[in-house]
Formats: structure tokens, sequence, C-alpha cells
């Protein structure tokens, strides 16, 4: 039903739309003004008084709080699997992309400028082959401000009364009152180094994996998963899986290259996988593909 209104609150103006997603439990203050062809899909959505949301807004994250008085201009994109937040009088510009599958938090009288870029994590290339993965939370604190076509990445924290300076590229914190030039990229081509440690022990990364999937569903999606001893415990719709790292399981993670087996199952070793399509598999099969840079594919056929 959630979901149901919240597209429905997509084709109204104000106050219109705003009365919409008041019927799910949204709150929304006064003299708030949201614009048609905006989509808010958070699980939880608060919005203080005299807050604008211009036109082709898209939000789709855990929570979204935003403070009061705050201007969000159009085409703002803010998506991820946890939260965003901001304080009182802060401005966000058009067209800003920000992804928040690590906290971004916004202090009082925060500004972001047009076409900047926020991004918490930076995986895509498998970790088991010694790829490094950064993934940290980003804060502005009170009165810091990042200007225009800007990006801060993942981790960062920008002091109190700070200004990133426009087209900045902000890979390290940045100290208050300071202001920020430039970026860090001082060659074209700079030496890879690789950091192997998952792929020297599979076995104890698969137990990793497990207990971090484990602790982000049941933050995030508010399960009830377990774990006993080094297997994770599933309840999918009052049916339990067992997830099990090269053990007898109903999903099963194995780490020697080329091993398969009958039922399903994520090679870490090969990044090959089964065809079954499971719900609670294709949950497991991409929240592996966020946070460690994992693509399983089926194995071709001969």
């Amino acid at each position: 039903m959630r979901k149901l209104l919240q597209v429905l609150a997509f084709f109204f103006p104000s106050p219109v739309n705003i009365w919409i997603h008041r019927l799910y439990g949204a709150k929304i203050g006064k003299h708030v003004s949201i614009h048609p062809g905006v989509m808010l899909l958070a699980k939880n959505l608060e919005i203080g008084d005299e807050t604008f949301l211009r036109l082709g807004t898209l939000v789709n994250c855990n929570s979204f709080i935003i403070g009061r008085k705050c201007r969000l201009g159009y085409f703002i994109i803010v998506k991820g699997l946890t939260d965003f937040k901001t304080g009182d009088a802060c401005v966000i510009g058009p067209k800003t992309m920000i992804n928040c599958d690590c906290p971004v938090t916004l202090g009082y009288y925060c500004g972001v400028g047009p076409g900047c870029t926020l991004f918490t994590h930076g995986s895509f290339l498998p970790v088991t082959e010694g790829n490094r993965v950064s993934f940290g939370p980003i804060t502005l604190e009170d009165k810091s401000w990042v200007t225009m076509k800007s990006t801060v990445g993942a981790g960062v924290t920008i002091g109190t009364g700070a200004v990133a300076m426009p087209g900045s590229t902000i890979l390290e914190d940045v100290p208050p009152h300071k202001v920020y030039v430039g970026g860090p990229a001082g060659k074209k081509i700079i030496p890879q180094f690789k950091n192997m440690k998952h792929a020297k022990d599979l076995q104890g990364f698969g137990r990793l994996v497990l207990k971090e999937y484990m602790e982000w569903s049941n933050t995030y999606e508010e399960t009830s998963f377990e774990m006993e001893h080094d297997d994770l415990l599933i309840n999918a719709n009052g049916k339990p899986l067992k997830v099990t790292v090269n053990g007898d399981g109903d999903i099963k993670l194995l780490t020697e290259p080329g091993a398969t087996s009958t039922g399903m199952f994520f090679n870490l070793a090969d990044l090959t996988t089964d065809g079954i399509r499971n719900t609670e598999k294709i949950k497991f099969d991409n929240y592996m593909r966020l946070y460690y840079g994992m693509t399983f594919l089926e194995p071709l056929k001969k």
C-alpha cells in the first residue's frame, strides 16, 4: 500500500500529493511544497516545515529526512540502501546525484551546488581477485558548502564552515573552515596495488560475507536472520533457508574453482552460479554484487 500511494502522489501537485504521502505515515510539516513529478519511495519519509522539493526529484532509499526551510532543486537523484538526512536551511542544487549505500548526512545550513555527485561506495571489480573496495558515510558538517560540479567520495567528512570550490574531487576529509580546491590526481597513470587477503582465504571470506549480510538485512530490511555457528539462517516467508560455506545448505558458497552443486550455489573462486530463480538468492546475489564487486554468471553451455 505504501508504494502504491507513493507512486500515486507522483502525479499530483501540492497539497494533494502531501495528503497522499501522509496517508501511509509520512511526516510532512507545514507549508511544504512538493512539485508534481517528484517520486518519493523512501521507507521512512520526514520533511520539515517550509521545505520545497522541485520537479524531477527521485528518492529511493531507506530513510529520507529533510529539515526545515530546505530547498531541493530540479532533477535530483537520491538513491541507495541506507539513509539521507539534512539539518535545517540546507540547499541542494539541480541535477545532483547522491548515492547513500552508506548514510549521507548534511548538517545545519549546508549547501550542495548544481551538478554535484556524492558517492558512498567505490566497488565494481571482485574483491576476491584483490581489488579494493571503499565504502563509507559522507558527512557535511554545519555551514559547509560543496560548490557546483564537485564530487565527494566514500568516507569523506567536510568540516564545519569548509568550502569545496567548483569542480573539486574530494576523496579525503576537509578540515573545518578551510577551502578545498582541485583534486587528488597528480598523475595520469599510477601503479595499482592489489590486496589479495580475501583471495588467499575464500573460506574465511565467505563466512565474513554471511555475517555482514545478516547484519545488513536485519538493519535495513527488518529481517530476523541469525547465524548458527558459521551458517546463515534465513526465514523466507515462514520457510527457513540455510546458507553455508562449503557445507550442506540450501544456498552454498563454494570456494574451489569449477565446483558446482545440484542446488543453489555461488562459487567465490570463479564467480559462477546456478540458474535457479529464488527470491532470497536474488537478494543475496544483488548484495554481493554491490558490496563486494562480484557478478556471478551461469557457465556457458558447450
